[in-house]
């Protein structure tokens, strides 16, 4: 008999939001029955696609190789980012699964455009060129007839990418299609929280009120799956992908290369070629480089942020390929507590995040992530279970998110091999070495 899977990810839900969503009345009565880890290490970079493809395959990303979010397309405004699941270099416990014979059902989870193992696919992806549509795109990469089905019933809920509205129609979609795909593994991607923190700050009212639309969306999963009878036969999983840290400067390093000669900017301030370039991950940055180009020369020009600690560490390459990163980098930089990288070329290398407002079209983001999860304070994530398979009131110290796969795997008795982490075995009933 197969076995229902449901795994809701809580985008930017952290170890701080515990005590407060214990309070809660849908999480506080899942979490009498749940077990899991309330000290859960995100990977490096602390970036949504990095950590949702760790969480599907066991693995850091240099060895997935979702290195970011976005490409390395450093003249672009918006680079793309990494949709696809042909980009990931390893399996996914999705994948593992459809083998044997599960269906799997995805509502915005990342890095599945083009997925062919899930069967009802809507896959996080927008239309990053003008000559595109949003329909088409999305139809492309997913599956046509569950995107057009739940866009034509729920698509009034969207506004774009805003949010609550975004999170309101995947929800809608997700409660219909428990009940008429009825897929043995259902995985849906809250956003609101993390767009919150954002735009508004980690303890903002925002944020808060995105916990408590956190808390009713999982009491209406429960209720949904009660009312089909299969709520003794499922497992719930809530997992976190990162916390965030609220900023208030932008570091601009490609400012630093410029004046070395190491780069040189187009028209609208953006990087046009290079010999070195700073790659933003948010909270880190990448730096590339050429190989005639000098490690002593990149030091060199990066050196006054070193002195001002903006920049907290620099590692090698070795130390970011030990770290989980990119293993193509030269360097690897680490923003000092409430600053954050960017891309563009400046005229100046800090640039305080208010004095962006008056001249940034869109939001202002004051609150970010991408960092070393071990060297800032109280940056883990979480991970719940509770339901068919997990004993309940098992709680272990620590854990990462290159463990959740293979415990996935292990929740549908199955196996994952070669990954980074293992399977979490002290909360399952029935695990099987």
């Amino acid at each position: 008999m197969k076995r229902y899977l449901h795994i809701l990810s809580f985008d930017g839900l952290s170890k701080v939001d515990i005590e407060k969503m214990k309070s809660l009345p849908n999480f506080g009565e899942y979490y009498k029955k749940a077990s899991g880890c309330i000290s859960v290490s995100s990977v490096y970079p602390s970036l949504t696609y990095c950590a949702h493809t760790s969480i599907a395959t066991g693995c850091y990303p240099s060895r997935h190789g979702i290195i970011n979010n976005t490409k390395l397309q450093m003249d672009r405004k918006s680079p793309d980012w990494y949709w696809h699941d042909k980009d990931i270099r390893v399996d996914t416990f999705q994948n593992v699964a459809a083998k044997s014979g599960y269906d799997i059902l995805s509502i915005f989870w990342p890095v599945t455009a083009g997925a062919k193992h899930i069967k009802y696919n809507m896959p996080e992806i927008f239309a990053n060129r003008k000559w595109q549509s949003q329909i088409l795109v999305s139809l492309k990469n997913g599956s046509p007839y569950f995107q057009y089905k739940l866009n034509s019933m729920f698509g009034k809920l969207r506004d774009g990418h805003k949010e609550p509205e975004l999170d309101n129609f995947s929800h809608e979609s997700f409660l219909y299609s428990l009940e008429n795909f009825k897929a043995h593994i259902n995985m849906v991607h809250y956003i609101d929280l993390d767009c919150q923190r954002h735009e508004y700050g980690f303890d903002s009212k925002e944020a808060n009120d995105a916990l408590e639309r956190l808390d009713k969306r999982l009491g209406d999963i429960v209720k949904k799956l009660k009312k089909l009878g299969i709520y003794d036969e499922s497992t719930i999983v809530i997992l976190g992908d990162h916390s965030s840290i609220d900023g208030h400067s932008n570091i601009y390093p490609n400012c630093l290369l410029e004046r070395a000669g190491l780069l040189t900017k187009n028209s609208q301030g953006m990087v046009k070629d290079y010999k070195a370039v700073v790659k933003s991950a948010d909270g880190a940055a990448y730096v590339y480089a050429d190989k005639i180009v000098g490690d002593d020369q990149i030091l060199a020009a990066i050196d006054p942020l070193v002195k001002l600690g903006t920049i907290e560490k620099v590692y090698r390459s070795e130390e970011a390929r030990e770290l989980g990163a990119d293993v193509d980098c030269r360097f690897m930089l680490e923003a000092a507590k409430g600053y954050f990288f960017m891309n563009d070329v400046k005229d100046r290398p800090i640039i305080e995040v208010e004095e962006t407002r008056p001249y940034t079209s869109g939001k202002v983001c004051i609150n970010n992530h991408g960092y070393n999860p071990s060297l800032k304070n109280d940056y883990e994530t979480v991970f719940f279970a509770a339901g068919r398979g997990i004993k309940p009131g098992v709680f272990i110290d620590s854990m990462s998110l290159v463990d959740e796969g293979p415990t996935f795997a292990s929740m549908l008795g199955l196996k994952m091999l070669d990954t980074d982490g293992r399977p979490i075995k002290e909360i399952l009933e029935d695990f099987n070495d």
